[in-house]
Formats: C-alpha cells, structure tokens, sequence
C-alpha cells in the first residue's frame, strides 16, 4: 500500500485534513474496525509450583477517526517537534501514531485461549483500552501446554495465547514466556540499551521515537541470542509507550533480538506537550522490574541498561533490595551522560556494592554468557 494511501494527513497537515482518514501501517482497516493487541507476557510458579501464574495483558479499540480534541492535540504535537510536512505524510510517522489515535474499548470483556482451553478474564479493559489480569492455572495443565511442541530450548520456554474480542470474530495471537521456578532472566532497557533512541535529548528523543527509522545498537543482537541460547528469557522493561509496541516489536524481530515479555508505559499526547513525558519516564520502570524479581524469588537476574537516564541507580537499589537474585549489572556507557568515576563512587556509597556494575561501550565487552 502506497504511503498516500495510508496517511493521515493526505493533504498536508492543516485543520481540514487532520485525522480525516485512517492512520496508516495497519493493512487500509477501515473506519471502527475492532482492533485486538495481546502483548507478549510473562508465567511464573506460585504456591510451591502447585499453580503456573499467567500475566495477560494488552488493549481493546477502534480504529475510527480520531476526535477533535486528539486531532488539536495532534497538530500541536507535530508543531513541537517542527515536523515538516513529508515526514507528517510518511508511513513511518503515521505507524508510530496509531495507537495515540483509535479509539479505546472501556469495559470489554476478554477470553483467551491456552493449549486449546478457552478463559473469560475476571476483568474488563479500561478506559484506555488497556487490560491486564492475572490467570492461575494447575502445574499439570501448564505442562501440558508447554509439550504441545518444543523440540528447542527457545520453544519449551514459551506457549501461545490467544485473545478473542466476544463482540468481533478479531482474534490476536502472543507468546507466554514460562519462567520457572530456578533460571536466569535478563532484564533489558530498550531506549539506549538495544536501540539508538537519544534520551539525553527531548527533540532527539521524540523525533527519533516517532518520525525516524529504528537503529539498533551494534552487536547486542548477537550477544542476546547467545544468552538466550543458554536458556535465559528475557523481559524488555522500557519507558517507551504502549501505544507504538507494534513498532517496537518489529524492529525486535527484524533486528533479530529474541522474543521476550514486553513491559512498556502509558502515556498520552498532552503530557508531551505539558512536559511531563520525560518526568513520567523517570518514575515507571522501578517498579516493573521490581515486581517481577519479587514474583520469581528463585530466579537469578541480570539487569542490562544504559547511563543515559537513570539506569544505574535504579539498578544498584533493586540489587541491594534483592541480593540474592541479582547477579549482574550491565550499563552501556552514553557519551551525553557518562558513568564517571564520582556518580560510581556516589552509587556505591548510597547501595552498596552488592552487585559491581559493568561499564561496557560495546556489545562483544559482554560476553557469551548473561551470568
């Protein structure tokens, strides 16, 4: 499909045109076409591995015209960042927006299906659209899902679940990553860590997030799949919003990063432009990664990300709250904001040395092996 078929700005983006067609990158659906998003997930072992805990997450909406608030929102948003018109026009800008723009699905009932078994979930999306519920099933049920087809160690880590939307035939399909009860799994930041994203800089950030093509960051690819081939899952935990996950997870697989839980964060057009994106960012990611070593206390973890922001502070405190489970930290040196030798000397003294963090600049500084 051409790029002018997909914008959403066919003539330019003035008041007579804004949100007037579909947003693009999601195949020409047309106006209030159900759109059904199951993020990938994480299971875990609870009431000693009697019970498999299955965390069931992602978003109900409609893919109709946006509103007018959302349009002036829009169109403030673009002034911002001094988008020119081709980039407004582009596929890439019109992907990235998509999920700010449809509409949300309050109060929907979901089912999922596991292994052939159908679940209503006890709850109803919110008004974001946004669902999340925890489903306990019996050990012997899991297990039976996980041999339906694993001649991999990749494969044996992971089931499929299937989300079906009761009002539409729509049906979304996402893997269920299976930690067990002993292993390692590798946190990793997203934004600076296995992507270039700039978060030093606002401008860079947000152009870099919603208008540019995705790089990633040399060799962590490769050095990933060696991890995952010793058997370690992987959770990415980032501040980057929900609403381009699509994107996101296409660029973790074409850039050939392994699949893991995605853990992201909601926002909304008018925090940018209130300033409040990167304050917002700052306060999310603690306590996901902190939950998810609280539920698995058997697991060892290693916590990968870079000095940009806050990472390492972040880092050395979940270490000196969880001692036992944290087992390494990695930070990717950024040039705009370093780990020097007196903010090292500043975390140690406030956390500890629990963990000694290592300070890489490159992927292959890393290793073969997460622990």
């Amino acid at each position: 499909m051409s790029n002018e078929s997909k914008s959403m700005f066919p003539e330019g983006p003035n008041d007579s045109t804004l949100g007037s067609s579909s947003p693009g990158g999601r195949g020409g659906k047309e106006p209030s076409e159900t759109e059904v998003q199951l993020y990938p997930t994480v299971a875990y072992p609870i009431e000693g591995g009697e019970f498999w805990r299955v965390l069931v997450q992602g978003r109900l909406c409609h893919n109709a015209p946006p509103s007018l608030t959302k349009r002036l929102l829009l169109k403030g948003f673009i002034r911002a960042l001094d988008l020119d018109e081709t980039t407004v026009k582009s596929e890439i800008f019109n992907d990235r927006m998509h999920g700010f723009l449809v509409t949300p699905i309050a109060r929907g009932r979901i089912q999922i299906s596991l292994g052939g078994q159908t679940y209503v979930l006890p709850r109803k999306s919110k008004s974001s659209g946004l669902f999340q519920c925890k489903l306990d099933l019996p050990k012997r049920q899991l297990e039976r899902f996980r041999r339906l087809g694993a001649p991999s160690v990749a494969s044996s880590n992971r089931i499929e679940c299937t989300i079906r939307w009761t009002d539409s035939v729509t049906t979304a399909t996402s893997p269920v990553f299976l930690a067990d009860d002993t292993g390692i799994s590798v946190i990793s930041d997203i934004d600076d860590t296995i992507k270039l994203t700039d978060v030093c800089s606002r401008r860079k950030m947000l152009k870099r997030t919603f208008a540019e093509p995705f790089e990633a960051i040399e060799g962590m690819a490769s050095v990933y799949q060696q991890w995952a081939q010793t058997g370690a899952i992987f959770h990415y935990v980032s501040s980057s919003p929900w609403q381009i996950y699509d994107s996101l997870q296409e660029f973790i697989d074409s850039s050939g990063f392994p699949s893991g839980s995605m853990h992201l964060k909601w926002f909304r057009l008018r925090d940018e432009l209130f300033k409040r994106w990167q304050i917002i960012r700052r306060k999310s990611k603690f306590g996901v990664i902190s939950n998810l070593v609280k539920r698995m206390p058997n697991r060892h973890f290693v916590l990968v990300g870079d000095s940009g922001e806050k990472d390492p502070e972040m880092y050395a405190k979940i270490a000196a709250k969880y001692p036992r489970q944290i087992v390494r930290i990695c930070i990717r040196q950024i040039e705009a904001n370093p780990i020097d030798t007196p903010r090292l000397n500043k975390i140690y003294k406030r956390y500890g040395m629990v963990v000694p963090m290592q300070i890489y600049s490159h992927a292959k500084q890393l290793g073969s092996s997460p622990a």
